[in-house]
């Protein structure tokens, strides 16, 4: 199939076809995008919002597991999340995302993206600014030759008389109408569910992917596991939580909170906060480390400037944001490494995706999600492009 290049006029319908369609533009779904037009498949993305600021990660910061390939810490990198998910991990998988972690972050380097420098002139490469990221993967899907439908909001998959997906159809919220794709795959990367939250970027977070997928007979998996708190300053939308390493937790007579800044702290902080309000003070951070906070995730500290308090020396109330499979694990369940559903023709990437085989039981938010958005993106598109060519190949016919 090629791309069709008929343009939408007024409200008129619009039926486009393409060899892999990839519904939505984070993270996942510009890898997608960009690795099945690499291999050779026409390719349409089509996000509900704006691909490039549309999501939780164009919003903000976030840190990345990027390893070094030396074999004791990525030995060692997997051991500590084997544990915490309650050794439900695969150390196959964990193994495979920290290689096409590191391959893909180095690929950004090598397309232009600005890696800070430590004071060494070493390129630090284990976090990533969300505006600069994602302008720079829209930029690279367009140059993959992949075409981007902005503001198409799926409604519903297609599939063909043999159950396979075949496309998917909705609506053009800003030049009214209809329209469709008709496709050869499909990769949902639609995201998690954490519009309730209230969180920064969530709020086209539905879930909305998991759903049209359940509805062609895709199955879900790790679905107990998405029951994921972040902490958030009560007065604020960021729910980036790597910096409360270096926080002390208090109650509000100033009484340090034990536990609250454990492995578990998140627990005993929200069995805290059913009875009394919580505190914290990132007052455990020296002058080296604020600067490179600062540096590292700016918008994390857009509400303390904003609220006039300086979160290194003046207490401020925490609360916990519901992120369900944002920092969740449950999502689609993968049968092959290339991660494919239950669905011929239907794969899943990023937060759409259970995080199962890298973490177990625990929580798939922060470095982790970054990773996995990288590398179950790269999978799905290469996944997704060697089916479609392949029933391109055997001449079949998608029908609705």
């Amino acid at each position: 199939m090629a791309v069709s290049n008929a343009a939408p006029q007024g409200s008129a319908n619009s039926g486009y076809e393409a060899d892999v369609l990839v519904i939505g533009g984070g993270p996942a779904g510009t890898w997608a995008a960009i690795q099945a037009a690499q291999a050779g498949a026409s390719v349409i993305l089509a996000d509900k919002g704006y691909c490039g600021s549309s999501g939780a990660t164009a919003a903000a910061g976030t840190a990345v597991w990027y390893v070094d390939p030396d074999p004791q810490k990525r030995q060692a990198a997997m051991a500590s999340r084997y544990e915490m998910g309650g050794r439900l991990a695969d150390a196959g998988w964990m193994s495979r995302v920290l290689d096409q972690t590191w391959d893909g972050i180095n690929t950004l380097a090598d397309w232009g993206y600005p890696f800070p420098q430590d004071t060494a002139g070493v390129s630090r490469r284990n976090s990533l600014q969300g505006p600069e990221y994602m302008r720079l993967m829209r930029k690279q899907v367009k140059q993959a030759g992949g075409k981007i439908l902005d503001h198409h909001p799926v409604l519903e998959l297609l599939r063909d008389a043999d159950g396979a997906v075949a496309g998917a159809a909705g609506v053009d919220r800003q030049r009214g109408g209809a329209w469709s794709v008709r496709a050869g795959a499909v990769v949902i990367a639609t995201g998690g569910c954490a519009f309730l939250s209230r969180a920064l970027g969530c709020n086209v977070l539905t879930g909305d992917g998991l759903l049209m997928a359940a509805e062609l007979g895709a199955e879900l998996s790790g679905m107990e596991f998405s029951n994921a708190y972040a902490i958030a300053p009560e007065f604020g939308s960021v729910t980036k939580t790597l910096f409360y390493n270096w926080a002390t937790f208090t109650d509000a007579d100033g009484v340090p909170i034990p536990g609250a800044a454990s492995k578990g702290g998140r627990s005993v902080i929200a069995r805290e906060l059913l009875r009394q309000k919580v505190y914290a003070r990132l007052d455990l951070a020296d002058e080296a480390t604020r600067a490179a906070m600062r540096a590292a995730q700016p918008n994390f500290f857009l509400p303390f400037d904003r609220s006039g308090i300086d979160p290194f020396t003046q207490r401020f109330p925490v609360t916990l944001r519901l992120e369900g499979t944002v920092r969740g694990t449950g999502g689609l369940r993968l049968t092959g490494a290339d991660c494919a559903t239950s669905v011929p023709g239907l794969y899943a990437a990023g937060d759409a995706a259970t995080r199962e085989p890298i973490c177990g039981g625990f929580t798939g938010g922060g470095s982790h999600n970054a990773a996995w958005a990288i590398s179950s993106g790269s999978w799905a598109g290469a996944g997704a492009a060697r089916h479609a060519l392949d029933v391109r190949g055997r001449g079949r016919t998608a029908q609705g």
